[in-house]
């Protein structure tokens, strides 16, 4: 397994932790390089191998441990998302291990991170994550099986989109596993899956308020059928159907269940060869219907999109869009259709030396009258590869943030802010 992904995952973690404006999506916070769970298309200039200054890795066997650590410090100017609201300086620290088999044929990943974070001004706001995860593919001749599972345990900051003003972030915990089959009939291959996530969510207090969120407890089940057909190499046509299932273990008093039944049809195509452009593309639609009648079904187009652009061999301009129907944090509130589209530039200024330019926004349409809630964030950074086991990064990320006004949604309301943070990473 390549050793830049131990890095790419460490770079993401401390982005969720903060960076702009989010949504709570479990698949942010998937570890690459775990067999099921990687999920990031395409290889870009901050992420391809540099075997002078990537980590090496330990050899135990025939297994490579990457271990590695983030410590960052940095100023959080708008800590409660909120106008006038007080900012802290931060101090995070991420450990990690990435373990993979160097296996010929089958393989066998494993991930533990730690994501703490201290606001020194806000004490009360400091949290800290810490997801595990193993995964697995053995092959069965031509065809494949994969099996993955993985606990997440995490917390929703009031500043991410589709968030409740809550006076500190919401403790929650996801269990996940799920697995696949790739069957190959020469140029076809046909792909079943099936996934199961079970998400449980702590107490919190909103202005002081004790306000349980035991009603976004859910279990949710998605079976697929990925199609693949290939057009040449490295190039295919796919077609993805799912359907999945939320079921609402805790529903509130006297109030109609949110369950649903979702149905996604997309079609798409790929081109993963090593080329001036690479993409992965699925556009479709999205079907969900609500068991109790107080919800009408709601159907909404939807897409899952990377395009990767490498006009030289120091630049990658990288291009995302996610559409998808989401379950909502607000009571009362069955769910939302989540927008969001990312354009990432990534420079080699010199061979260790990384400069990233970042643009994005993001939109949450609630159902049922609920209003909207959108964000804007800009950002960039360097970063300085010292040598195989030390990097430095310095980043900063602008959010503009506007909550809804409908009386049905509770949000933090509008506001911008600004982070700064300077990491030093190590990595053996």
């Amino acid at each position: 397994m390549a050793t830049w992904r131990s890095w790419l995952w460490l770079t993401a973690l401390g982005a969720l932790a903060c960076g702009g404006v989010q949504a709570q999506l479990l698949a942010d916070y998937f570890p690459e390089g775990v067999p099921g769970y990687g999920t990031a298309p395409g290889v870009t200039v901050a992420s391809r191998a540099r075997p002078d200054y990537d980590p090496p890795g330990i050899r135990m066997d025939s297994f490579v441990l990457h271990p590695g650590i983030d410590e960052s410090l940095g100023y959080d100017s708008n800590l409660f998302g909120g106008a006038g609201a007080p900012g802290s300086w931060v101090i995070g620290t991420r450990p990690s291990l990435l373990v993979n088999s160097d296996w010929s044929r089958d393989s066998l990943g494993g991930y533990f991170g730690l994501d703490d974070e201290r606001y020194l001004n806000q004490p009360a706001q400091s949290f800290t994550n810490w997801t595990a995860s193993l995964g697995g593919t053995v092959a069965v001749g031509r065809d494949a099986l994969t099996i993955s599972v993985a606990h997440f345990s995490l917390h929703q900051a009031r500043t991410d989109l589709d968030a409740l003003p809550t006076d500190t972030p919401v403790a929650y915990r996801v269990e996940d596993a799920r697995a696949s089959y790739r069957a190959n009939f020469g140029r076809l291959s046909i792909s079943p899956g099936v996934a199961f996530s079970a998400y449980r969510y702590d107490a919190t207090t909103i202005f002081g308020v004790p306000t349980p969120q035991s009603y976004r407890n859910r279990d949710v089940v998605q079976a697929e059928v990925t199609t693949r057909y290939e057009l040449s190499p490295d190039r295919n046509a796919l077609l993805v159907t799912r359907v999945l299932n939320s079921h609402y273990v805790a529903p509130q008093a006297g109030q109609p269940t949110r369950n649903s039944i979702g149905y996604q049809v997309l079609l798409g195509l790929s081109d993963d060869s090593d080329g001036v452009w690479r993409y992965r593309v699925l556009v479709g639609w999205e079907d969900r219907v609500f068991q109790a009648s107080a919800y009408k079904s709601h159907q909404a187009p939807i897409a899952e999109a990377a395009l990767i652009w490498a006009p030289s061999a120091m630049t990658t301009v990288t291009a995302r869009l996610t559409r998808s129907i989401e379950d909502a944090a607000q009571e009362g509130v069955v769910g939302y259709t989540y927008t969001a589209a990312r354009l990432v530039v990534d420079h080699e200024l010199w061979r260790n030396v990384v400069l990233q330019g970042y643009a994005g926004v993001q939109q949450a349409n609630f159902l049922q009258g609920g209003g909207t809630s959108n964000g804007v964030s800009l950002g960039g950074g360097v970063t300085w590869r010292v040598n195989r086991n030390v990097r430095v990064a310095a980043t900063y990320d602008f959010t503009d943030q506007h909550g809804s006004n409908s009386p049905t949604v509770q949000t933090s309301g509008n506001f911008t802010r600004n982070i700064g943070l300077l990491t030093l990473r190590l990595g053996m």
